[in-house]
């Protein structure tokens, strides 16, 4: 696991051995695990974006735009 992203707000971490991305919401206590196109487009956006050293408002800004895919609980075990 590598965590791409890590603000008040949200978390991102990538899963290189299993080709996934984890989105948290942090205020929501919502997550959701991207795959298959959808995080081979969202890894080439937040590579793009966090190269050009922007701040956390700007990044949460983007990863907002993926509130609704970020549906499920957070379960901590």
């Amino acid at each position: 696991m590598n965590v791409l992203y890590d603000s008040q707000n949200y978390y991102v971490a990538e899963y290189p051995e299993h080709h996934g991305i984890e989105l948290v919401d942090k205020a929501s206590g919502r997550g959701a695990y991207l795959e298959g196109e959808v995080e081979t487009s969202f890894r080439s956006s937040i590579v793009r974006l966090i190269s050009n050293d922007p701040g956390d408002e700007s990044v949460d800004e983007f990863l907002g735009r993926y509130d609704a895919l970020m549906t499920n609980p957070l379960v901590l075990h």
